[in-house]
């Protein structure tokens, strides 16, 4: 069954999932833009001039942190982030339930029952189980079901300008040695300045972006608190270290956390409702 909302995000029993935000989807277009503008750089202006084993290596190493990087974006966007199913109650009907002792809680917005750890996303408009924040960069809530996918987005990302930061500084020291013969083999001299000094710029700007991100996000994942529960200030009783990793990431600690190709871990533990279930 899958069910629409007024942004025409959907949702089904096959995990299938994606918001049409106008600024989300811009955002996701400009992302992988950047991520091919700075292949193109590595391709046609920085390994060119000096065709060595190497460089090979390099390109192949950029090349390959580029794809993962463009996997785990399309992962964490396209994957449900833990959205809440709806078990449909008026206002009155909560009241009366908490007044037999149940303790729940209740979306005005959604017009339903919601989980603990719960939060309503007004871009989605879906309550998101440990929703952390709505990013636009994925076009997507961050939550339960894709936060892994997010933090390899951001650490491949990282990785990805750094390496092209280190590549660059590696063109200008041989281009240095050759007083700048044949760096412009295949452009105009000062198209390749232009073109590398944007890039440089790239960079610098998405490796501090992302190196921010991914620390704010194994910090939540360690003290097993969202960004929106440490604004406002929740109380409760938090998992050990190893059980927030585990719940993120699975279990036991292998080259899977790295992949964007294994699925986070699901349980029954994903069942929040009392009263409605989903299969995950």
């Amino acid at each position: 069954m899958i069910q629409e909302d007024s942004k025409m995000s959907k949702t089904a029993d096959s995990g299938k999932w994606f918001v049409c935000d106008p600024c989300g989807i811009t955002c996701a277009v400009i992302t992988y833009i950047l991520v091919l503008y700075g292949e193109f750089v590595v391709l046609f202006i920085l390994a060119p001039p000096f065709l060595t084993i190497g460089t090979l290596i390099n390109v192949v190493v950029f090349t390959t942190l580029g794809f993962l990087a463009v996997v785990s974006h399309l992962k964490a966007m396209c994957t449900d982030p833990g959205v809440v199913p709806h078990e449909s109650a008026s206002e009155e009907d909560v009241l009366q339930r908490r007044q037999k002792g149940e303790d729940i809680k209740y979306c005005k917005k959604c017009r339903s029952i919601k989980p603990e750890r719960a939060h309503h996303c007004s871009t989605c408009e879906r309550c998101i189980h440990k929703m952390d924040h709505h990013c636009p960069w994925v076009n997507n809530c961050v939550g339960e079901k894709n936060q892994k996918f997010f933090v390899l987005f951001t650490f491949y990302i990282m990785l990805l300008s750094v390496y092209g930061l280190l590549m660059v500084a590696w063109f200008f020291f041989n281009c240095v040695q050759q007083n700048f013969e044949g760096c412009d083999s295949i452009m105009p001299g000062p198209l390749v300045f232009i073109l590398t000094i944007f890039g440089v710029f790239e960079g610098l700007l998405f490796s501090l972006f992302t190196c921010i991100m991914f620390c704010t996000q194994i910090q939540s994942i360690a003290t097993d608190e969202t960004g929106i529960e440490s604004l406002k200030k929740e109380t409760r009783q938090k998992k050990s270290l190893r059980e927030s990793f585990t719940d993120v990431f699975g279990t036991p600690p292998s080259l899977n956390w790295l992949s964007p190709f294994t699925p986070p871990p699901t349980s029954a533990k994903n069942c929040h409702l009392t009263s409605v279930c989903t299969s995950v």
